[in-house]
């Protein structure tokens, strides 16, 4: 189909440029820089860095369930690191934990009758640290994670942006243009072709003027010029220009108006 290609080409020029974020002042950007499109590859690969520079702290992987890493640190003093897989990071104080010592999944029989050494496998030490002791732990975490964090955040949010404006957004258009389906769900059906044009033209000219909504401007745009004015119900040069003057931002482009 033509509007998916159409839709791949702006997608593609839309999404920006992505460098490692190390902390150096970035460079300047020029034409011929790399464009990268964030995938869950990319997305795994940052997660990876803030695991591995915990890791570096001293903090191990203990369990992970719906959607969330648990890390622990291997001195109980020291704060609990949970990790969202939304790219979120919450750090608290530890709390009591069953940890005997050693590296082996073994070393848990001194903790069963009758080998139990209560000293060995109950750590307390998250509980009885005081808040000024326990708070330059946490910023140490901060700190160390800080970079590799924001750009995890970066590679999940450029990554919803392109599923959104590839997927989304062009079955939203499609199903307004065909069926009448209001644009976001919001609303009764829309019966004629004329109130389907409004719809996505509103839709188009209230977008913000941030660089994603310049990407979707670009996407709605698109379906327009490729489907609703190659339709047997295209948009009048009236509508166009009521269009072109309702958008407030200035790096939009205008319709062509024949």
């Amino acid at each position: 189909m033509l509007f998916n290609f159409l839709v791949s080409s702006v997608a593609l020029m839309g999404i920006g440029t992505a460098q490692a974020d190390t902390g150096e002042p970035e460079a300047p950007s020029t034409a011929s820089e790399e464009i990268t499109v964030y995938g869950e590859a990319e997305i795994l690969r940052r997660r990876g860095e803030v695991i591995r520079n915990l890791r570096h702290l001293g903090y191990r992987e203990a369990r992970r369930s719906n959607g969330r890493t648990v890390m622990v640190p291997k001195v109980p003093y020291k704060p609990t690191v949970i990790l969202d897989d939304d790219a979120w990071m919450q750090v608290k104080r530890t709390p009591i934990r069953v940890d005997p010592p050693g590296d082996t999944n073994w070393r848990y029989l001194w903790c069963l009758p009758p080998f139990t050494i209560t000293s060995a496998c109950i750590q307390v030490g998250g509980q009885v640290i005081g808040r000024r002791k326990l708070n330059p732990f946490k910023e140490d975490v901060v700190r160390a994670t800080r970079y590799e964090m924001r750009a995890w955040q970066n590679a999940v949010v450029s990554h919803a942006m392109e599923q959104r404006l590839n997927n989304e957004l062009p079955d939203m258009l499609d199903a307004t243009w065909t069926s009448g389906k209001p644009m976001g769900d919001d609303g009764p059906f829309l019966e004629s072709h004329e109130a389907r044009r409004s719809a996505m033209f509103a839709f188009w000219a209230s977008r913000s003027c941030t660089p994603e909504g310049h990407q979707v401007r670009e996407v709605v745009a698109t379906f327009i010029t490729a489907e609703v004015q190659n339709s047997s119900h295209p948009a009048s040069s009236n509508e166009l220009s009521e269009a072109n003057e309702a958008q407030r931002c200035d790096d939009a482009n205008q319709f062509d108006i024949q």
